[in-house]
């Protein structure tokens, strides 16, 4: 048979099968669909590098990168302008101001519940509670996590956040902390990974946020709704190596394994790893704490943040994959008990 002729009977066997003579082709080829996931190196993505680790996102055919970017606002840009699939680690506030200006995002999991986000001061300033802050200058940044956080906790307790604190508003963590430090600010609130730096600078952390407000929504999940709409299976996949990442994570020496992954892949300290990594401030939770996110929504409408009133945010709100997901584990692994918790927890904070 010539060149040729093994060429026509090629492309005529691969028309007889149709798709599934090239699907079989991509797979031989060790072809696999990717994602790439944007978060910030500062604490990167620990269910990614232990389902990586572990042989996860093998098992569920996927292929994913992991694309660090340390600003909030460029991993928005990164995610509206389709340079990245999802974005992780960039709070929930942040992402619903985008959402009320009109982006078309989603949110479909979570990353951390709560995710340490200390205030401190220098060693001389009092606080006796959070009426301390009342006439003093706070550095924040703004959208971020410590800020809504914050601001959610004092307008409860009846601060006019226009009249009662001042907020100085500075765009990097780094800058923050010289705020502080130099005396411009007498109060700062920073984002998970820099306690250590607080403390080596010579300051005190004076409140740990959830300790006011548990639960209160920090990193989720998203996407554009478009490409989530048409990618429900990929991310369900996702979702399947992240939760099968976290129930290792809890088992007896989990986070050790972490630790020494987040290490490795952001080329960190031990010390400053297990800083954020296990501390009882940070939780990590998969579940897109639909409930959670809608209560910041609301509070956030309640001291203005968000103005405009006409955005449904259960539009944005994807609980469906997650579901899914949690569903196809708990039908392969029916006696688990990680899985069968995540079921309640599902239940307790999405329905």
């Amino acid at each position: 048979m010539t060149k040729t002729a093994r060429s026509l009977a090629a492309l005529v066997i691969g028309l007889c099968l149709g798709a599934g003579w090239f699907a079989a082709t991509a797979d031989a080829a060790g072809d696999k669909p990717k994602i790439k996931v944007a978060a910030q190196a500062t604490s990167g993505q620990v269910f990614q590098f232990l389902a990586k680790d572990k042989g996860y996102l093998d098992d569920e055919g996927i292929d994913v990168e992991m694309v660090y970017i340390n600003n909030g606002t460029d991993a928005f840009s990164a995610l509206s302008s389709g340079k990245v699939d999802v974005i992780s680690t960039y709070g929930t506030g942040g992402p619903l101001i985008q959402i009320a200006n009109g982006q078309k995002f989603s949110i479909f999991g979570g990353y951390m519940i709560i995710g340490a986000t200390p205030v401190f001061a220098l060693p001389g300033t009092e606080y006796k509670g959070i009426e301390s802050f009342r006439g003093k200058k706070i550095a924040i940044m703004r959208g971020g996590t410590p800020d809504i956080v914050l601001k959610g906790i004092l307008h409860d307790a009846g601060f006019d956040l226009n009249k009662d604190v001042t907020f100085v508003e500075i765009k990097r963590n780094q800058d923050v902390m010289e705020a502080v430090r130099s005396g411009q600010c007498e109060f700062g609130a920073v984002s998970t990974g820099f306690e250590p730096q607080i403390n080596e600078s010579g300051m005190r952390i004076v409140l740990w946020p959830d300790e006011l407000w548990p639960n209160h929504s920090c990193c989720r999940m998203l996407s554009q709704t478009e490409w989530m709409g048409a990618n429900p299976e990929l991310l369900k996949k996702l979702l399947r190596a992240y939760l099968r990442a976290e129930r290792d994570m809890q088992s007896p020496g989990g986070m050790d394994t972490v630790v020494k992954l987040t290490m490795k892949e952001l080329d960190m300290p031990e010390g400053l790893v297990r800083s954020f990594v296990q501390s009882p401030h940070l939780i990590y939770e998969t579940d897109p704490y639909k409930n959670n996110v809608v209560t910041m929504w609301k509070k956030m409408q309640s001291f203005d943040y968000i103005k405009d009133q006409t955005v449904a945010i259960d539009d944005h709100l994807n609980t469906a994959i997650y579901k899914s997901a949690l569903d196809s584990l708990l039908a392969q692994y029916p006696d688990d008990p990680f899985f069968k918790k995540k079921l309640e927890m599902y239940n307790q904070y999405n329905l």
